[in-house]
């Protein structure tokens, strides 16, 4: 765990600065983000920060004093399961949304990398929890895909609100 910690402290560090950044925008803008006909914004906005505060959550977790590595899994899987079934019902939902074809492929692409993160992520962690091998590589590649994907989602927000508040 310990060769990891450099790692975990700026997964951290990223994860929290543009958490911050992300609720500061979502603030300023709020009725553009999160106002009763903004659906889409406000899924973008809960998809971001459910992605950061996993990457934030997992990275502090693994910065905890001589956590043996089974505990950190069971911990992590436990922590992060709630979370993950929303993603999957998220991108049930975008799937299944009656929407225009370009909108639907961009939603799906939207919710896939999400997707993808917590099922490695989950994965990662199982093994951990079983103490099958060494799966912190697989974890921190869970996480720069949740980072990743939280970044283009917020990307997606900021340019909906920009378009909204046009000149």
């Amino acid at each position: 765990m310990q060769a990891w910690a450099e790692f975990y402290t700026a997964t951290a560090a990223a994860s929290a600065a543009l958490l911050g950044l992300l609720f500061v925008v979502v603030s300023i803008n709020a009725p553009a983000a999160l106002g009763p006909e903004q659906a889409v914004s406000r899924r973008l906005t809960e998809q971001a920060f459910q992605n950061y505060l996993a990457v934030l959550m997992v990275s502090l977790l693994a910065l905890f004093a001589d956590i043996r590595t089974p505990v950190f899994g069971g911990v992590t899987l436990a922590s992060t399961a709630m979370w993950s079934i929303w993603v999957f019902i998220r991108f049930g939902q975008a799937v299944f949304h009656r929407a225009e074809r370009r909108s639907w492929i961009l939603a799906i692409r939207r919710h896939f990398s999400s997707l993808i993160g917590f099922t490695m992520l989950l994965a990662a962690a199982t093994r951990m929890t079983l103490d099958l091998g060494d799966n912190y590589s697989w974890l921190a590649a869970s996480m720069l895909v949740l980072m990743f994907s939280a970044t283009s989602v917020s990307w997606e927000l900021l340019a909906r609100i920009a378009r909204r508040e046009g000149p």
